[in-house]
């Protein structure tokens, strides 16, 4: 399955409210931790991210020691298990590296994972548990679940996918053109470890991320120590078949040249895309400032994103980009929209209210007469 499927799964059991502990299995780089951070920001969970290959079995069960009086014993609770009166009610725990983590360790997690429970210590009612590891053709630190302990789980296999990664990520997140065109020419290229080689450095979602980083900073591929950095990152093969790819392709269309008016709108439905998405995502700021725009900063932003995705030569894209704005945030976008003295803005809000999901506002008052 894909990433994408995988938090699917885990959203189903939060969504109908089932305890059922997940297992989620995949090679390194492909987003799994990633993916729990996600679901944990969407439904305001907080994610108690557990190492258990750092971990040893006494930090996961707790220490035994005797009561005041000698008598009894009493079990000492781990500091890093979910506690509702600091993490609030509703948590995820996250049981991260648990094939990588001694045998010992998998022990002291089987009745944390089994029973919702360790010595006196109990799950709170709120908290959902979902474990990640890698397979064991993955090159990786790999120790076998005891059979109980994996019957215990639902078990999940995660193939890295770009379409995915693209969609859901990488558009979303601002990595850059190269990294995105250069996947999308060669998808294969996201995830390309192969064990049998023994190659320390390949390519992976996360590699790359490391990548694009690092040409947001210097994007002339020419530069011996940007093609040093990126070949550190995604391997020597890799690396140099993405810096010739680079070199061959035109100059990039930024966001932020687009918007300045340094450079024309690119001319391929692929590049168009990417800018409009990278556009949008200047927004993202306005996703906690309420119903209106009180920074004088940020409504010059979205009204430069605005005026820039109406310079766009195809009206299609433009209305993606609107559209993609107001689902940052409605309200604040609309509020902008209001303050803008463009007849034209207005009239194409107007004439293709139906298909930015304004209909019928234009009657509610919503755009100046």
């Amino acid at each position: 399955m894909t990433i994408k499927e995988f938090g699917e799964c885990i959203e189903f059991n939060i969504q109908h409210n089932i305890k059922h502990a997940i297992l989620g299995l995949g090679a390194p780089g492909v987003g799994k931790s990633q993916i729990i951070q996600q679901i944990g920001k969407k439904y305001g969970f907080k994610v108690i991210d557990i190492r258990l290959a750092q971990m040893s079995e006494v930090e996961i069960g707790g220490l035994i020691y005797p009561n005041e009086s000698r008598t009894k014993t009493v079990w000492l609770t781990p500091e890093v298990l979910p506690d509702e009166e600091r993490d609030g009610k509703n948590t995820i725990l996250l049981l991260d590296e648990i094939t990588s983590c001694t045998k010992r360790v998998q022990v002291a997690a089987y009745q944390l994972i089994l029973d919702r429970r360790i010595g006196q210590y109990q799950l709170p009612e709120g908290t959902f548990v979902v474990a990640l590891g890698n397979r064991e053709d993955d090159d990786g630190v790999y120790i076998r679940l005891a059979g109980p302990l994996a019957d215990r789980f639902e078990i999940h296999y995660i193939e890295p996918n770009f379409e995915d990664w693209k969609q859901d990520y990488a558009l979303k997140n601002n990595v850059h053109p190269y990294v995105i065109n250069y996947l999308t020419f060669k998808p294969s290229a996201l995830h390309n470890q192969k064990a049998e080689e023994g190659n320390m450095v390949f390519a992976t979602p996360r590699s790359w991320v490391r990548v694009s980083d690092i040409l947001h900073f210097d994007s002339d591929v020419n530069n011996p120590v940007i093609r040093y950095k990126i070949i550190g990152n995604v391997g020597e093969v890799e690396g140099n078949q993405f810096v010739e790819y680079c070199k061959k392709q035109s100059k990039v269309v930024t966001a932020d040249d687009f918007m300045s008016g340094k450079a024309p709108a690119p001319k391929s439905p692929e590049e168009m895309s990417i800018l409009v998405a990278s556009m949008v995502n200047k927004a993202a700021v306005l996703k906690g400032v309420g119903n209106t725009v009180k920074n004088d900063e940020q409504r010059y932003l979205v009204e430069r994103i605005v005026r820039a995705l109406f310079r766009l030569p195809q009206a299609e894209y433009t209305i993606i980009g609107l559209k993609g704005l107001l689902d940052i945030n409605r309200e604040a976008v609309k509020s902008v929209f209001l303050q803008m003295d463009e007849k034209s803005i207005q009239k194409f809000i107007e004439k293709n209210g139906y298909a930015l999901g304004l209909e019928d506002r234009s009657k509610s008052g919503f755009f100046r007469k």
